[in-house]
């Protein structure tokens, strides 16, 4: 015991300072340990909520396109109103799922509740269907989504590709305080109300109809002269076309349309609809409608001349 206390003596500054670190290392490693525990409970907290939301399918809150991302109120607002409207189908309600359509898509593809039943929920809702959404692009009050119909039991399916399945793209447009329905690819129509002309011949451009892939120009072209005019033979898409940024170049389906329809009598004005095979992009933006190798004269088409006198007109969008 007299050594001990010998020994302390010697020693006791060396033994409390050794005392002191090893205290200290113990106190650092128990608020390392405390650390790591606290930040893998966050990790795994954010992982958890990540993946609630990428699971829930009925809810996408960002563009798989853009990256753009909806508020949580938009979010639930477009979910509810979409699952109303799949609801509403799967009951057989068809009042009220044609209600929820904007006026826009009623008179651009269903004018009719029949038309409504026969093209489209007669296409899809002949059983019970589940649904999932991703969303494509969303402006200002203008949310368009790919919707695929799953038939069957979706948790057994896994959302897997089918034959039976079904998709589409629908746009919910929010109007006068309260969201409407574009379904079967319509995202909207637009007010152009732009015009041009050359030599007597004059374009107006009244609207547009706005699909996700191709946009449809309603326009009314009226003849000034005093000869039939040909505003195009055909043969070249890009003869009536539409020119956005960077000088790139949307085709249209002219020809599918017959030579009658493009041709104009003498102070004659008809409206016409031309197809633009133009894929809708938020960012891609038409600024010019160009129609080249128009014939003053289309008695000079039919008899082949080969100096026949041809103009360009163009409509700045």
């Amino acid at each position: 015991m007299k050594k001990l206390l010998r020994y302390w003596n010697q020693n006791k500054r060396k033994i409390l300072i050794t005392l002191a670190v090893i205290a200290l290392v113990i106190i650092i490693i128990q608020m390392i340990n405390a650390m790591v525990k606290s930040q893998n409970e966050k990790d795994k907290n954010k992982g958890t909520n990540h993946a609630v939301v990428a699971n829930d399918i009925t809810k996408p809150n960002q563009s798989v396109i853009t990256n753009d991302k909806l508020t949580p109120k938009e979010t639930q607002e477009t979910s509810d109103f979409i699952e109303k409207f799949v609801d509403y189908c799967n009951q057989n309600k068809v009042e009220e799922a044609y209600n929820l359509l904007t006026e826009e898509c009623k008179t651009e593809l269903y004018p009719t509740k029949e038309i409504f039943i026969s093209n489209y929920m007669n296409q899809i809702f002949k059983e019970q269907v589940n649904y999932e959404l991703e969303l494509w692009y969303s402006v200002t009050n203008c949310h368009t989504y790919r919707i695929t119909y799953h038939k069957g039991n979706l948790l057994q399916t896994g959302g897997q590709a089918s034959s039976s399945n079904f998709v589409d793209y629908i746009t919910l447009l929010k109007q006068n305080g309260e969201y409407k329905l574009n379904i079967n690819k319509f995202i909207r129509k637009e007010r152009v109300n732009k015009q041009g002309g050359n030599k007597g011949i004059e374009i107006q451009v009244n609207d547009k109809s706005i699909y996700v892939d191709y946009e449809i120009y309603h326009m009314t072209v009226q003849n000034n002269t005093d000869k039939t005019i040909l505003l195009n033979d055909g043969t070249n898409a890009k003869d009536f076309c539409l020119i956005g940024r960077n000088n790139s170049i949307f085709t249209s389906a002219i020809s599918e349309l017959p030579t009658s329809n493009l041709t104009l009598s003498p102070q004659y004005r008809k409206t016409m609809d031309i197809k633009f095979n133009k894929i809708y992009m938020t960012q891609s933006k038409v600024q010019t409608m160009q129609i080249t190798n128009i014939y003053l004269d289309k008695n000079q088409y039919d008899t082949n001349q080969e100096n026949a006198e041809k103009i360009t007109v163009k409509v700045e969008l």
